[in-house]
């Protein structure tokens, strides 16, 4: 009988909490996957054809790198440890990840930009996805977000609180490269 994967507030999840349902991973290049389990443990990591296999460390940090893949979806990630864990995140596509940062432009939202009404209507784009990470302060780097993280597609109930530089880029990018893309 296979073992039901565990949700967040189950357990401690095997992959890194960016590792979601809907996530897009960059194309072309080879895919980082990281997580934490018991020390030693045996992990394996698959997507779509590719399988590898990696060790957590003493501290119960591991990391697995799958091979290049073109851009393509929708997959399933699926990490499962030899203690008996399981994790499997859906909606997964590859194509190419922008990081969106910047000046406080990059904070305006959709909503209030030109045209918001019938931007939000029209907004009909499976494939271009968005990572929002809250502001938060930290005296030394995290090994974790410290605030909840979620990948969202693009529709017309969730982008008016997208930033509008991002979405606006990358949908007019989407339309001389039709590949998914994902802006963090």
């Amino acid at each position: 009988m296979p073992v039901p994967a565990l949700s967040y507030s189950q357990a401690p999840a095997l992959l890194h909490e960016m590792f979601q349902d809907h996530a897009v991973l960059q194309r072309d290049e080879p895919i980082p996957v990281w997580g934490e389990s018991a020390a030693g443990d045996r992990i394996t990591v698959s997507l779509a054809e590719s399988r590898v296999e990696t060790r957590a460390d003493a501290g119960g940090h591991w990391h697995a790198l799958l091979p290049a893949m073109k851009a393509g979806g929708p997959h399933t990630l699926e990490v499962r440890a030899q203690s008996g864990r399981m994790q499997a995140v859906a909606d997964i596509f590859v194509g190419d990840v922008f990081l969106c940062s910047g000046q406080s432009n990059m904070e305006l939202p959709v909503a209030r930009s030109l045209s918001a009404e019938a931007e939000i209507a029209a907004a009909t784009h499976d494939t271009l996805r968005l990572l929002s990470i809250a502001h938060d302060n930290a005296a030394s780097p995290l090994n974790h977000f410290l605030s909840p993280v979620a990948w969202i597609a693009a529709s017309p109930e969730t982008v008016a609180n997208f930033s509008a530089a991002c979405y606006y880029f990358a949908r007019e990018l989407q339309k001389a490269q039709p590949v998914p893309i994902g802006l963090i």
